[in-house]
């Protein structure tokens, strides 16, 4: 995703998926600074997002919890160390 966005800054659609794609993984800063740059209001309604995007289940989740301000539950990491 960072790669296209790099490529083409002003796509909105990958730049409020990588949104919700970072907020799922817990990294909330720099998805907040990457909605910033969302100027499409149609991010914020979430019958959109579920019917007009085809976006992977994960991420529009991830994307409505931010909207909701609300923190979705990390992974657990793989644990390499003994406890």
């Amino acid at each position: 995703m960072r790669t296209l966005l790099r490529r083409y800054p002003d796509f909105m659609d990958m730049r409020a998926a990588l949104v919700g794609a970072l907020w799922n993984e817990g990294i909330e800063g720099e998805a907040e600074s990457n909605w910033e740059r969302v100027d499409d209001y149609r991010y914020k309604d979430p019958v959109w997002l579920r019917y007009d995007r085809r976006w992977p289940p994960s991420i529009r989740s991830g994307l409505e919890a931010f909207l909701e301000l609300r923190s979705v539950p990390l992974l657990p990491a793989s644990s390499s160390t003994a406890a």
